[in-house]
């Protein structure tokens, strides 16, 4: 073996190991970062904490893209946004997670969850009605599709509308069932 191969196989061992050893650091101070988060007694979310832990967690994604990791990372990115009414960038996370990882565990939930924010925070139906069903066509038998549903057929029903719709309808079923 020459001297040049032996150099380059101790640069590409050297440079994978140092990969791994970041990797595995960055992981370290994610969980110290979560753990520090959501710490607090009265389940309150600090947006200082919150933010840090959402910095590494979109590091994590930008410098280890192939890591499935990832994918649950920016979810979670996505969740901590929501958490501390940082609804755009919550938006903004999901929006990755379901674009640029289809085949994570997490992609439906995001792109569910796209719908959800838009309906139910911003008011914006055209764009929830969007990702619902553009959730349900990707989606057909996931969990969340039941709901992407029965929000597409509420969107823009308040509350109380909703809640007299289902009542009637619970009662009609109900008088119908006890007339046979």
């Amino acid at each position: 073996m020459s001297i040049k191969t032996l150099a380059f196989i101790t640069a590409i061992t050297l440079t994978f190991a140092a990969c791994v050893n970041t990797k595995d650091k960055l992981k370290s101070e994610i969980k110290e970062k979560e753990d520090a988060l959501f710490a607090e007694k009265d389940h309150s979310i600090n947006p200082n904490k919150a933010r840090d832990v959402i910095t590494l967690y979109r590091y994590y994604a930008e410098k280890f893209p192939e890591d499935t990791v990832s994918a649950d990372y920016l979810f979670k990115a996505g969740d901590v946004s929501s958490g501390i009414n940082a609804f755009q960038n919550a938006l903004e996370f999901f929006h990755i997670v379901s674009e640029k990882y289809p085949n994570s565990s997490r992609a439906g939930y995001a792109l569910f969850l796209q719908g959800f924010i838009n309906e139910n925070t911003l008011g914006d139906t055209a764009s929830a009605r969007k990702y619902y069903q553009e959730f349900i066509k990707r989606y057909p038998k996931h969990e969340m599709t039941e709901s992407a549903e029965f929000s597409l057929q509420h969107l823009g029903k308040s509350a109380e509308d909703v809640v007299k719709e289902v009542t009637h309808q619970q009662d009609t079923l109900s008088t119908t069932s006890t007339q046979k």
